[in-house]
């Protein structure tokens, strides 16, 4: 038989006694085991917060997580379709707009007024590579100022110096060498002058054809008389353009035997001289000297008056002295010039 206890060896009470598992057992219980579906659903969303219908992300975070994260979560949630992402349901949502900062837009006003100008300047500003440049009727030709002598491109010298000096001739005798009507012995005239400029980005240069005579044989240094070539341009103001020993092409003539000089003779003798525009004085227009080399016309183009501007070309040999003495004419001195301003063949314009 099984011992009893003892009676003062008291066990306690059964919790479970008299229970019954019923349903009104199992509904009245206060904890309830999560569902599959709840389960499955926690653990979906501790991995991808769920988005509510208003389009914005839950997070467990809370409001303080990074937009990166947000951003790297939308990217894995919705994958690009042709640059729109779709919902998980097929849906296509219609394109979102960004609202630009107040930065943003003035960045992009300040953008698009650069293009405007930018623009505006290509279609209509003046395309100076392809317009010629012409002397503008009524031009201004400044007023000279005086600087240093220097060397010329392709020979002679700029006499700066004498810029703005009134009756500056290289050769003193110049003045008394022009002569004032057909006279027999040496002389030197134009046969034409003029101004030409072949691009816009090429320097002008003043182009002289002279044409000699002799009556006799006169034998001239090279390259042109001993002295060289000198032309001078004086306005208003004074001289505005002025070299001396500038280079020149002879035609016509033979060498003289000792090969250093030219022999003149008869009337056949030409010589084409270049006056750069680096010769003239600064502050000076070359176009507007250009167009005051030619008389003054009237609208029928007769011509009613002097040139504005005095155009001198002149040489000077010791044989020019000899011949004129020889032959007994009435200029004397070895300077032979030609001037724009006294009457002679008109001169044809380059």
């Amino acid at each position: 038989m099984p011992e009893r206890p003892q009676p003062d060896a008291l066990e306690p009470p059964d919790p479970f006694e008299g229970l019954v598992l019923d349903e009104d057992f199992v509904r009245s219980a206060t904890v309830n085991e999560p569902s599959a579906r709840a389960r499955m659903l926690a653990e979906r969303w501790r991995r991808e917060p769920p988005v509510d219908p208003g389009g914005r992300r839950w997070s467990p975070d809370g409001p303080g997580r990074s937009r990166r994260g947000r951003s790297a979560a939308r990217s894995e949630r919705f994958p690009r379709f042709g640059g729109l992402r779709r919902r998980p349901g097929g849906t296509r949502p219609g394109p979102r707009f960004r609202t630009l900062s107040r930065g943003e837009r003035w960045t992009a006003v300040l953008g698009a007024l650069i293009v405007l100008l930018v623009v505006g300047g290509l279609l209509f500003g003046p395309n100076r590579a392809h317009t010629p440049q012409i002397a503008a009727p009524g031009a201004q030709p400044g007023s000279p100022r005086p600087t240093g002598d220097r060397a010329l491109p392709g020979g002679g010298t700029f006499a700066g110096s004498k810029c703005g000096q009134q009756g500056y001739h290289r050769f003193a005798a110049t003045a008394d060498s022009l002569p004032a009507e057909e006279s027999t012995g040496p002389w030197l005239r134009f046969a034409s002058y003029g101004y030409q400029r072949s691009g816009a980005d090429e320097p002008g240069e003043f182009l002289f054809d002279l044409e000699l005579g002799s009556g006799a044989p006169l034998a001239l240094s090279a390259p042109l008389g001993s002295g060289g070539v000198a032309v001078e341009i004086e306005g208003p103001n004074g001289v505005v353009a002025a070299a001396y020993g500038l280079p020149s092409t002879v035609e016509g003539a033979v060498h003289t035997p000792d090969g250093q000089g030219w022999l003149v003779t008869g009337n056949g003798t030409s010589a084409h001289v270049v006056l750069p525009t680096a010769a003239l004085c600064p502050g000076v227009d070359e176009q507007a000297v250009a167009a005051g080399l030619s008389p003054s016309t009237d609208a029928n183009h007769t011509i009613n008056g002097p040139a504005p501007y005095t155009l001198t070309v002149s040489i000077a040999d010791p044989e020019v002295a000899e011949l004129r003495r020889t032959l007994g004419t009435r200029l004397h001195g070895e300077v032979l010039a030609a001037t724009n301003q006294l009457p002679q063949p008109v001169a044809k314009p380059v």
